[in-house]
């Protein structure tokens, strides 16, 4: 149902394009259950540590598992994906990076998520859609350039491509492991991987946890030191709020970036890696 629009959609977009056969909605959020309290028509519910994460591997879903995962919500080579969630879309922002990834064009994030959905008095239901809606026939097959690894991360460390580190200021001048609430988030260290620029996730949202125009986004990021003209790298914890400004510099601003879902619980956690503290980017310390 692709009508060529752009990969941020408002809920007035999303609610007369409802009942469309080509349109699949996806809820994704940091607590799932909240799904069953209502949500979006026809939307199903994607549980970011089961179907968009090896639960096993810590890694990321392989391709038949991603086959599968389409197939139970029915993606097709003519689906519009459209996804949304909690927490201003972190996790939503994570399955799109994912579908990317395995290569879906189509992809769409409901701006402000969750909350902009309820707060405008939109249509919600607690009635669950049924699974395996189409036999489709898209194959999942991974795009370079996406995704980056730890080593892609330490032979950035040498210069070339920059280095944001998305995760609160606290965190990145490694005054905490993690924020409270989060006990199972923690590396064995604090700190930041040397070099990386301080850009907190929320500085491209406002108070109602919609994106910034691209303007004020560009303004934003540019005031933290990001050069928009350079690739980049981001990381948060677990890689779900480094999809968010993935989604903001790759999808909204066409800055080329990957994003490093290992992030802070693996880099901080790798015997032999470098890391640094306090407010300046290369304070190292082994």
């Amino acid at each position: 149902m692709s009508d060529g629009g752009a990969v941020l959609v408002d809920g007035a977009w999303l609610q007369a394009r409802l009942g469309d056969p080509d349109l699949v909605v996806c809820e994704v959020d940091e607590r799932p259950l909240i799904y069953r309290l209502g949500h979006v028509p026809g939307a199903h519910c994607l549980d970011w540590r089961i179907d968009l994460q090896d639960a096993v591997s810590r890694d990321l879903p392989d391709i038949e598992a991603v086959r599968r995962l389409w197939h139970r919500i029915g993606l097709s080579e003519r689906s519009t994906a459209v996804f949304y969630g909690d927490q201003s879309n972190w996790y939503a922002c994570f399955a799109f990076w994912l579908f990317r990834l395995y290569g879906v064009a189509d992809l769409r994030i409901l701006d402000g998520g969750r909350q902009a959905w309820l707060a405008e008095e939109r249509p919600v239901t607690v009635d669950a859609p049924p699974e395996n809606g189409s036999k489709t026939t898209l194959r999942p097959q991974v795009q370079a350039g996406l995704r980056a690894t730890w080593r892609d991360v330490k032979a950035a460390l040498d210069g070339g491509v920059q280095l944001l580190d998305v995760r609160t200021p606290a965190e990145y001048r490694g005054d905490v492991l993690t924020e409270a609430g989060y006990p199972d988030e923690g590396a064995q260290r604090a700190g930041h991987i040397p070099g990386a620029l301080s850009v907190p996730w929320d500085v491209a949202v406002g108070r109602d946890g919609r994106l910034l125009d691209p303007e004020r986004l560009r303004a934003r990021l540019e005031e933290h030191g990001v050069n928009l003209a350079a690739p980049a790298i981001t990381y948060c914890r677990i890689g779900e709020r480094s999809a968010h400004t993935w989604f903001v510099l790759q999808e909204l601003l066409g800055v080329s970036a990957r994003n490093y879902d290992g992030s802070w619980t693996e880099w901080g956690s790798m015997i032999g890696m470098p890391i640094a503290i306090g407010d300046q980017p290369d304070r190292r310390k082994m």
